[in-house]
């Protein structure tokens, strides 16, 4: 007896293949969403992460801005201190003040400011740009801030750092000094001793590598480069000014850097008392599923990106009280 032969004609066949096809598009379809879904969430995910991290590291250094312990008595202006001159070449963030050729803007008498770098005298040849052929440069889209105050615990003069700089505070009298030139430091009653501090903040960017925050830490008499992260695009400080008379301890009004109501005399003479602080992180890569046409408000001029550039970003900002603001002259 024959058997029939049993299997698939060529309609079948045509029937079997094309589903075959639509399944696997579908498949491969719901593989790349996801996957793109997935790399989305991620980047959004990374670029909150550094903007709570960068702004959280200025929340913690302007909080304390100026701060020199109990020290509450006359201006920094009046305070003994040391040359303090920056080793030649350090860097050119640091322009002399009021055309005086021996005194920087890192002494503490002028050590605190904040400027948009665009509008500011900075040359960056020497201390970010190509140096280390990095190829790095300033940002002009986000602020400088040059912030001093004392750090830590107190010291004692046989725990100091002879190269480093320390403040001997009392509620009355208080004296920068460097560990290995005591200048009488020491003779000052009831004194305690902390270690100084002073940073300044910036944001670098990069052709391929993306934007990243730095700051520089002065140690001794040099500085030195810390990245405090990347992705960085840019960040932008405004102070809460306290114009009221008497004063009450709340800010009245806010001031950008640029603002040419934003006075030296408010830093002097204990004024400010808050900060707002916006932070505007930036992806690594663009994105060519993104339509980026965002402007970013950072309190200043809106930030705008390239039209349709394709990179994420994430904004975040926050509100920060100034403690213990003994301010010293900004320029």
């Amino acid at each position: 007896m024959k058997m029939k032969q049993m299997g698939f004609n060529l309609v079948e066949l045509m029937i079997a293949l094309v589903v075959g096809i639509v399944l696997m598009t579908s498949i491969t379809t719901m593989f790349v969403d996801t996957k793109v879904s997935v790399n989305r969430s991620s980047t959004v995910s990374n670029l909150q992460q550094q903007a709570q991290l960068a702004l959280q590291v200025l929340v913690e250094d302007v909080r304390s801005i100026g701060s020199w312990a109990e020290f509450s008595g006359e201006p920094l202006a009046d305070i003994m201190s040391p040359a303090m001159a920056l080793a030649a070449g350090s860097c050119s963030l640091f322009p002399t003040a009021g055309g005086n050729t021996t005194a920087t803007l890192s002494e503490p008498q002028w050590a605190n400011w904040v400027e948009i770098a665009s509008a500011g005298t900075f040359t960056e040849s020497d201390c970010i740009n190509d140096s280390d052929g990095a190829g790095y440069s300033l940002a002009a889209n986000s602020d400088v801030l040059s912030l001093a105050r004392i750090q830590g615990n107190t010291v004692t003069v046989a725990a100091m750092t002879t190269t480093d700089y320390y403040l001997a505070v009392s509620p009355q009298q208080t004296q920068l000094f460097k560990a290995s030139a005591l200048n009488g430091a020491t003779n000052i009653d009831n004194a305690e001793f902390y270690p100084y501090l002073h940073h300044t903040y910036f944001v670098e960017t990069h052709a391929t590598s993306g934007p990243r925050l730095t700051r520089f830490s002065r140690q001794g008499d040099t500085l030195t480069n810390d990245l405090i992260v990347g992705n960085i695009e840019a960040f932008r400080i405004e102070f809460g000014v306290d114009t009221s008379i008497p004063r009450d301890g709340s800010a009245d009004s806010y001031y950008l850097s640029n603002d040419a109501s934003f006075t030296a005399e408010m830093w002097s003479n204990n004024q400010l008392v808050s900060a707002r602080i916006y932070v505007l992180a930036r992806a690594t890569n663009p994105d060519l599923t993104f339509n980026n046409d965002a402007n970013y408000n950072l309190r200043f001029t809106p930030f705008t990106p390239t039209a349709n550039d394709n990179y994420r970003r994430f904004l975040l900002s926050t509100t920060v009280v100034i403690r213990n603001n003994i301010m010293a002259v900004t320029r």
